[in-house]
């Protein structure tokens, strides 16, 4: 079955079964959408097929407890109106703030206490979109908790959701003009409401983050940075061991992992990997750690009471690692602990940091995040091994319930007026370093892969360049004392590229030039 959206303001119901439907409409465009199963319970085998092909992805889904709920396929179609009359009366179109994209609405109403999250496919690459109306307003909190803390009380009555696709990510290379059939796939998963998540406080929220997504997928500690041995976590006594020694130090950034974020240099048969082995030996490790239930401040802190003490460490750090390592190395709380544990560093290498947060650290600008992650973690080219699917999947179904924003959100706000962390960090306190090493870029996703999802420039977010993620202009900014060495950068404040955004910039033979030249 098929049906077109014909341009205008009326919503097109899609009966997917005698109990679901979805209802469509495309304001300014005319959009051709087509039934891909009919059943809640039992999806044919193709697409059991296909769930099996989409790997992490499948894995992600299936461990945060997201069932297959509807499915459709969309392909916007050409316009019935002559360019010159489209270009005399412009028609109707739904539009967000800070997007140059066009977009299509979709209704869909989930069963009594559920909620519904919704995935699209598109040319290989993934997209999650949250409701415009979001659950926290649409569900009571809970009038009471058992005696495990889970709420209780009757079923909410159901609720019709509604998402807003950008029209880019609907459109596929692969079908022809006119065509619908192979468009881009619209999979909607429901999910059980955490009834104690709404109307919740932070500290509740947090705890349930810990508890639900990150103790679940990662332990944190400091690892072995050692493909061959699965980068296992180092004993208290292996780490004792380090101490007055030469080490280096890695540290990851947000959705990521220590086997993830540097996965680019981690083969032991590659050049840069031989030349790290050289300097340091086996003494390369990585904090891993949690990077939604946890401040950058909690992590540095952790950080530091696991080091030994005298140890000298070179660091090498990404995105949000940046914030992570100056607050080891430049906030006032921690300066006893990190005294405690060495004087000095040597080489602090920074990649693609997040030295003064990112525009995009925002509950507004959250689903846009993820959804850079989410597109970075579909295609290798673009640094897909170093994204932890499992919890941006998770965090997605915590944002869709709660309204609140998350204190590891908050610490990279680029307001030093509302982020005192920030502001504690650009403070006079600094640690002796020999050298600080940047790389940074300036990425325009039109000139790369990403070139079709309009939705995923951020140029009117940023106001100013950017890697998709953080600001070229402050990724080398530090503090008035910390003065910058060697700079790498990726285009310039005026000159994009589109070869190394955020996510990618391990796998580039310059860095790995970077790294065997600095780190000696």
């Amino acid at each position: 079955m098929e049906v077109i959206t014909e341009a205008g303001l009326e919503l097109k119901e899609i009966p997917l079964s005698e109990d679901i439907s979805v209802s469509v409409r495309a304001p300014g465009m005319k959009i051709a959408w087509k039934i891909a199963w009919r059943t809640i319970d039992a999806p044919p085998a193709a697409m059991a097929a296909e769930a099996v092909e989409s790997g992490g992805w499948d894995e992600a889904i299936a461990e945060n407890d997201l069932t297959p709920f509807a499915q459709v396929e969309a392909q916007p179609l050409p316009a019935d109106v002559a360019e010159a009359e489209v270009a005399a009366a412009p028609p109707l179109a739904l539009v967000m703030p800070d997007s140059p994209d066009r977009y299509a609405e979709v209704h869909v109403t989930p069963p009594p206490d559920e909620g519904v999250l919704l995935m699209v496919k598109s040319d290989g690459v993934v997209q999650w979109y949250l409701p415009t109306n979001p659950l926290h307003e649409l569900v009571p909190p809970p009038v009471a908790l058992n005696a495990a803390g889970e709420a209780v009380g009757e079923p909410a009555a159901p609720f019709e959701l509604r998402f807003q696709v950008p029209v880019s990510a609907l459109t596929t290379s692969a079908a022809g003009a006119g065509e619908s059939v192979g468009g881009a796939i619209l999979k909607f998963f429901r999910f059980k409401i955490v009834k104690e998540l709404i109307g919740a406080g932070v500290e509740k929220v947090v705890q349930w983050i810990i508890d639900n997504i990150e103790a679940k997928h990662k332990t944190e500690g400091f690892r072995w940075f050692d493909k061959t041995k699965n980068f296992a976590l180092l004993s208290d006594a292996e780490l004792q061991a380090m101490s007055g020694k030469r080490v280096l130090l890695l540290t990851h950034g947000i959705f990521s992992s220590l086997a993830g974020a540097f996965d680019g240099i981690a083969d032991p048969a590659s050049p840069v990997r031989q030349h790290l082995s050289a300097v340091y030996g086996d003494r390369i490790i990585g904090w891993d750690h949690w990077t939604v239930a946890k401040t950058p401040l909690q992590n540095a802190a952790d950080l530091l009471a696991k080091l030994p003490a005298g140890i000298q460490p070179d660091i090498v750090c990404h995105s949000r690692g940046a914030l992570v390592t100056r607050a080891m190395l430049e906030h006032p709380d921690l300066e006893n602990q990190r005294k405690a544990r060495f004087s000095s560093v040597g080489k602090a290498v920074f990649i693609a940091g997040a030295n003064q947060g990112s525009q995009l650290a925002t509950l507004s600008n959250i689903n846009r995040l993820l959804n850079i992650y989410a597109a970075a973690a579909s295609l290798p080219i673009l640094g897909a091994a170093g994204v932890v699917l499992k919890v941006v999947v998770g965090v997605v179904k915590v944002i869709a319930q709660v309204g609140s924003d998350l204190p590891s959100f908050a610490a990279l706000s680029v307001d030093e007026t509302k982020n005192p962390f920030l502001k504690a960090l650009n403070g006079e306190l600094m640690t002796p370093t020999s050298e600080i090493v940047v790389a940074h870029a300036n990425y325009d996703p039109a000139k790369g892969v990403l070139a079709k999802f309009l939705d995923l420039n951020v140029d009117a977010i940023f106001k100013t360049a950017n890697d998709m993620v953080v600001p070229f202009t402050t990724a080398d900014v530090f503090d008035k004392w910390q003065q910058v060495g060697t700079n790498l950068r990726f285009g310039t404040a005026t000159v994009t590229q589109g070869e190394v955004m955020h996510t990618n910039f391990f796998i580039q033979p310059s860095i790995h030039a970077l790294l065997a030249a600095q780190l000696v």
